[in-house]
This record gives C-alpha cells, sequence and structure tokens, in this order.
C-alpha cells in the first residue's frame, strides 16, 4: 500500500507535463495572435487587378480655360483604381505653356500617376527644355516628384545640369516648369566651357 501510495504523484506529474505539451502544440498550430487578420490583408492587396493596362496611351490635360496644360504618354499603362495609381512604363511628361507649345518634356524609365496628381519618376529621368530661348538644355537625375498641379519638380537624389555654356553637379533640386526657375539645394561643382571651374 505504501509503493502504491508513493506513485501516485509520479503519476500526476507526469500527467502534467503531457498536457502542458499538448497545450503547447495546440496554440503553435493555432496561433491565435492575430496573424490570420494580417494575411488576409496581404493576400487583399495582392489580389487588386487593374481597371485597364493600355499600350501608347497619351493622357491630355487641360486648365481652367480649356488650354492643353500638359501631357502624360507612355508605352504602358496601368490603372487601379481602388488605390488611386496608374503605374506608367517608359512615361514621358510634357509640360504645355499656354497656345505657345511645349517648353519642357520629362521622361523616365518607369512612373507612378497618383489621385492627387502627383507624378513620380524613376531611372534615367531626363528633363529637356524644348524653348530655345531657355538657358538650360537638359537635366539628368535618377528620381523625381512632379506636382502637376503646379508643374513644380523636386528631388533630394544627385543632379546634372547640362547648359548652352556650363555643365552644374548638385544634391536635390526644386524647380518650377512653368515659371522656368530652378534651385539646387547643395551646389557640388560647375564646369563652363571655357575651361574654369567652380565648387561650393
Amino acid at each position: 500500500m505504501t509503493a502504491a501510495w508513493r506513485s501516485q504523484p509520479v503519476n500526476r506529474n507526469l500527467a502534467w507535463v503531457i498536457t502542458i505539451i499538448f497545450v503547447t502544440a495546440a496554440l503553435l498550430f493555432w496561433r491565435p495572435f492575430g496573424t490570420d487578420d494580417n494575411d488576409e490583408e496581404q493576400q487583399g492587396y495582392s489580389e487588386i487587378k487593374p481597371d485597364f493596362t493600355a499600350q501608347g496611351l497619351i493622357v491630355r490635360v487641360y486648365g481652367v480655360n480649356g488650354e492643353l496644360a500638359h501631357r502624360i504618354a507612355a508605352e504602358k499603362m496601368t490603372h487601379y483604381s481602388p488605390i488611386g495609381l496608374t503605374e506608367l512604363t517608359a512615361p514621358t511628361y510634357i509640360v504645355q505653356l499656354d497656345n505657345n507649345g511645349p517648353i519642357w518634356q520629362v521622361q523616365a524609365e518607369q512612373g507612378s500617376f497618383y489621385a492627387d496628381k502627383s507624378l513620380v519618376l524613376e531611372r534615367n529621368i531626363e528633363m529637356i527644355s524644348l524653348s530655345e530661348s531657355e538657358f538650360i538644355d537638359r537635366i539628368e537625375t535618377s528620381y523625381l516628384t512632379i506636382d502637376t498641379l503646379d508643374e513644380s519638380v523636386q528631388t533630394d537624389q544627385p543632379v546634372l545640369i547640362v547648359g548652352r555654356d556650363f555643365t552644374a553637379k548638385g544634391e536635390g533640386l526644386r524647380a518650377d516648369m512653368r515659371a522656368q526657375t530652378l534651385e539646387l539645394t547643395r551646389h557640388v561643382e560647375t564646369i563652363y566651357t571655357g575651361g574654369s571651374t567652380t565648387d561650393n
């Protein structure tokens, strides 16, 4: 009787250990920590389908007085209305100055046009002046944000500016394409055709 009475605590301890292992395994497989909601949310984003995909589309935007303000063209446009996004492949953005013709053309490898009318361009961006009287011929950078409502552009990436008699390098840029004003956030170097160089 004494030996049987002493073996009971051992059996109870073993039962507790088995119970703990079982509960732990059940929790690991069940995972009630909100991951299912996150998985569903991510799955929802991945399942967003485009409203349309177009090749060689040109979008023309007109001002309040009916004049052509700017054009956006791309080799391919993919529009997602639920998130207010249009993805652009090889986009070209052209700014029109009233009825006097285009003044700037901006092209890149990739772009994103958002519902707030902002245009984000990426990789091998080139801003080309289409005005013969413009002091600057072209601007090169790798990332550019354009507010198409006021035709302002900005970047915080390295910038190369090529003019008629100079080449300038800088970090960051702000510009107004309609007012044709430009400001470098940080000037790095300017090389003039005559051979002189200025550093900042």
